[in-house]
This record gives C-alpha cells, sequence and structure tokens, in this order.
C-alpha cells in the first residue's frame, strides 16, 4: 500500500515522444521500502518522484466485501482465459 507518494514536475512533457523512466529502490526496511524514480527526455529531466510503500498482506483486503468481489472477478477472468480455444 502507498504510504505517501510525491511528483515534482520540473519540465513540461512533450506528447508523441519516447521518454525514459527509471526507479531504484532506495531503502528495504522490512514491511516497508523506499523508492525514487524519475522521467527523462534524453538528458532533461522533467519529474522526478518520491515513495514509501508498506507490504499488506493479501488476506487483509480478502476480509472485506470488495476485497473478496475482486477477488471472484479475477477468478472469473483467469477461468474464462484459460477455457478459451
Amino acid at each position: 500500500m502507498t504510504a505517501r507518494f510525491s511528483i515534482r514536475f520540473l519540465r513540461p512533457v512533450h506528447i508523441n515522444r519516447t521518454l525514459a523512466i527509471s526507479a531504484r529502490l532506495d531503502e528495504d526496511r522490512g514491511r516497508r521500502v523506499e523508492i525514487s524514480g524519475e522521467l527523462r527526455d534524453g538528458d532533461e529531466l522533467l519529474a522526478d518522484a518520491k515513495g514509501s510503500f508498506v507490504h499488506v498482506p493479501l488476506e487483509h483486503f480478502l476480509r472485506t466485501p470488495e476485497g473478496r468481489a475482486a477477488r471472484d472477478t479475477w477468478r472469473e477472468r483467469l477461468d474464462a482465459a484459460t477455457d478459451a480455444p
């Protein structure tokens, strides 16, 4: 789950161009990870980002009606995909 996430937009981003996105793991503290990233057009830095994310077991989400409904929808999609010729 996202604990904190921020993006700094530094320059306008042109459309219809190939851009480079990079990310790196800055710190791994067990259940919590710190990640940073960049968006570039060639050598030009267009945006940078930082985020803190926390691992939450799937069982946590399956305790809610919404989580169970999402699980059932994915099962139906997977079953349909494996049954397709």
